[in-house]
């Protein structure tokens, strides 16, 4: 958790020595995650965070999840004008409401700016952390070596796909 911490602190440096920047709120939804958009745009950098939880049948589950992130524009543009944008997350890329899975990868999207809005949607590739079987299935299905060895995943390539819409002042 420290690391987390740790990174999170270095990427919101990185644009809060920019001369204008501008806090955006609005709905994320990142890999099956429905939470805040919490962003700080810079010029050309962003920094944001994502507190959410899963949608489940009953409604939101009970258990949060999160995921952060650094958006620089390709064209070395600004981030108040549409266009295209490269980043980095981390966090929980691939659980699901019963389990935490975390991971890190690049993302790239496109944003739409208007006076009042922005729309990012993005798509991109994470490296997930290896689980398991206990860190997500039920004690029962864990019993044997044997099911402890079928049911563990394994250090894996998951897809991102992501959705923001915020409010801008």
């Amino acid at each position: 958790m420290r690391l987390h911490r740790s990174i999170l602190a270095a990427l919101l440096l990185s644009v809060a020595g920019q001369a204008s920047s501008e806090v955006l709120v609005g709905y994320a939804f990142v890999n099956g995650i429905n939470g805040l958009n919490l962003e700080w745009a810079g010029q050309r950098n962003t920094v944001y965070a994502v507190p959410g939880t899963y949608l489940v049948d009953s409604g939101l589950s009970d258990d949060w999840r999160w995921v952060a992130g650094f958006r620089h524009r390709i064209d070395r543009g600004y981030t108040n004008v549409s266009g295209y944008y490269t980043g980095l997350m981390f966090g929980d890329l691939a659980g699901e409401y019963r389990y935490e899975r975390l991971g890190a990868g690049f993302e790239i999207g496109h944003q739409w700016v208007k006076e009042y809005t922005r729309i990012t949607l993005s798509g991109g590739v994470a490296v997930l952390e290896s689980l398991d079987c206990s860190d997500y299935r039920r004690a029962i299905s864990c019993d044997t070596a044997q099911e402890r060895q079928d049911n563990a995943q394994d250090m894996e390539p998951g897809l991102i796909l992501g959705l923001t819409i915020s409010l801008r002042r």
